[in-house]
């Protein structure tokens, strides 16, 4: 008898932990503050253009970018803030004067930091004059911005040199992180 009250007991106790946990709000997304996903940067001939993976990390204060090869080996590492930015290869650090300084000796492209927190979330960086394209797309300085979407998400986003020679970056957007267990 006594095992028996023992078991209806703890099946009770079972019962209760379950219902609790069913009741029990959801977490919150659990997601690194940043995107991760594919980049490609080609200027002239698309097989002497740049491609990998990325991890891209924005705040109001500065930034990181890590490029990785399709096989996930760190190629370079790169952070900027208002007064500098750096890029380690692996062989050496280099210091520059500017995010645009870096992104123009390192990729061969004057990308605008200023902007660039914005376009990584689809849209035209509001502090600055932009033109709407057909297809929800944006010209902003010197640049034509497109932007696919998965939903709210950015899944693509291609951003084109107006002038001079040609080049494009486009960065494919993993997946969002799911929400936490």
């Amino acid at each position: 008898m006594r095992s028996l009250d023992w078991m209806r007991r703890g099946a009770a106790l079972l019962l209760a932990l379950t219902l609790v946990a069913c009741a029990a709000p959801r977490r919150a997304a659990v997601c690194p503050p940043g995107w991760s996903g594919r980049i490609a940067v080609m200027q002239g001939d698309p097989q002497q253009g740049l491609y990998g993976n990325f991890r891209l990390r924005l705040s109001d204060a500065g930034g990181s970018f890590d490029l990785l090869s399709p096989l996930g080996q760190t190629l370079a590492q790169a952070s900027w803030d208002d007064a500098r930015a750096r890029v380690d290869d692996g062989h050496g650090v280099r210091d520059f004067s500017s995010f645009e300084a870096m992104a123009q000796a390192t990729l061969g492209l004057p990308l605008p930091r200023v902007a660039l927190q914005d376009w990584v979330r689809g849209e035209p960086s509001a502090a600055l004059p932009s033109t709407a394209l057909p297809g929800g797309g944006f010209e902003q300085l010197g640049w034509d911005v497109s932007v696919e979407r998965d939903g709210a998400r950015v899944r693509l986003l291609r951003a084109s040199r107006v002038h001079g020679a040609p080049a494009r970056v486009s960065l494919v957007f993993d997946a969002p992180c799911a929400p936490a267990r």
